[in-house]
């Protein structure tokens, strides 16, 4: 059996994989007939945007398909053109939520001699990993998949920081592929709405909105996870501007800040976003991936966070955000009569994920912020203890 060390002319390939986002809780809710239709359909959709590409599709694996591109550039322009595809058949049939997400990486890899078709190489592995990390609606690639295709005519690369994969010993440089005419307020399609909205709908109101992600998920606290007596208090009503001083990373406590990085372009609405990655070697708890965005005031803050709840069909003031019940929107505050902001919980296929506002509401010692924190496998519990420490502590000017 081979391997690289001695295959010294293993050519360059680049491996795209496509994972439907909340597979497992679609079939859970509609039973594994309408599973089937969903995988078919997703089956369908790979099959002709790989070929049309020149790619080569080695395996659907239920919600999840494998390609390979001897092109970095074509492997790209193949998820585009997939998630363009996905797009439209959820727009056309809401009850099929085709949200999937895409992760591509290239590197030498050698075939398997099983006669499977299939490849060996770290680039599988990184795909994998890059997949795992998009939200529904969007492309993922490595740095040197990024440098390999170079500038594609129609399409952007948007820095997302580094990131600590799984069974990779150094953080790697990711970007997520958009089109050039893509609005600066586009938001993360992971807050678009759950079945029922049709893509370009949940995508209209984030756009109007100027949410999240891609968005951003904050952790809210409030000590029972109960709607507050605060609960009608919007999460920012300051138009001040932000002083230059409280830039996002001072707004990080100080043990949480080394897992943090500022991102070349915020957030929608934004002044600045900061991404932090959970580090393998870090023995503490912390959120597989969260993130702080700094809005300019209140009034930016609260159309963020009001575009969240929206694109979740989340209602106010109902529900609990605590390690029993997961699952609501309400007010926190940082004690009694002590107004802090506003958050909200839910589950994104098998991940939790919480959302708060930490508003400004004139103190000097805070900033008027936007966070996400999701973690996998639906572990809101551990979530949920994060949150009830740090929500209190992130936001504040040191």
């Amino acid at each position: 059996m081979g391997s690289l060390a001695d295959t010294p002319h293993a050519p360059v390939r680049t491996f795209l994989i496509a994972d439907i986002r909340g597979y497992s809780g679609f079939t859970a809710e509609n039973g594994d007939e309408a599973a089937a239709v969903l995988v078919a359909r997703f089956s369908d959709i790979v099959r002709e945007g790989v070929q049309l590409r020149g790619g080569q599709l080695i395996e659907i694996r239920g919600d999840e398909a494998l390609a390979v591109f001897e092109s970095a550039r074509q492997a790209i322009r193949a998820a585009m053109d997939l998630q363009t595809r996905f797009a439209e058949e959820a727009d056309d049939n809401p009850d099929l939520p085709m949200r999937v997400g895409i992760g591509i990486d290239s590197g030498e890899a050698i075939p398997t001699d099983d006669g499977s078709g299939s490849f060996r190489g770290a680039a599988l592995n990184i795909a994998a990993r890059l997949c795992a990390m998009a939200h529904g609606g969007e492309v993922i690639v490595s740095e040197g998949t990024s440098h390999l295709a170079g500038r594609l005519t129609g399409l952007r690369y948007i820095d997302q920081g580094r990131a600590h994969l799984k069974g990779i010993a150094d953080p790697m440089r990711i970007k997520r592929v958009a089109a050039e005419e893509e609005p600066s307020s586009r938001s993360v399609v992971m807050f678009f709405g759950p079945k029922g909205i049709g893509w370009r709908v949940g995508l209209a109101v984030v756009l109007i909105a100027a949410a999240t992600a891609a968005a951003v998920v904050y952790l809210t606290s409030g000590d029972s996870g109960e709607p507050s007596t605060a609960a009608n208090q919007t999460p920012g009503t300051s138009t001040e501007p932000v002083a230059p001083a409280a830039d996002v990373a001072a707004l990080i406590p100080e043990p949480l800040r080394s897992s943090c990085e500022v991102q070349a372009v915020p957030d929608p609405g934004a002044v600045e976003t900061a991404v932090c990655l959970q580090s393998p070697s870090d023995t503490r708890f912390a959120p597989d991936r969260w993130q702080v965005s700094i809005y300019p005031n209140g009034a930016a803050l609260n159309e963020a966070y009001e575009a969240v709840r929206r694109g979740r069909e989340i209602a106010p003031n109902q529900g609990r955000c605590s390690r029993r019940s997961w699952g609501g929107e309400g007010a926190w505050e940082h004690g009694p009569g002590k107004p802090g902001g506003r958050r909200l919980c839910y589950f994104e296929g098998d991940d939790a994920v919480i959302v708060w506002s930490h508003a400004r509401l004139g103190q000097a010692s805070h900033r008027d912020i936007l966070a996400i924190a999701q973690e996998g496998g639906t572990d809101h519990a551990r979530l949920a203890g994060w949150w009830l420490v740090q929500h209190h502590l992130i936001g504040k000017v040191e």
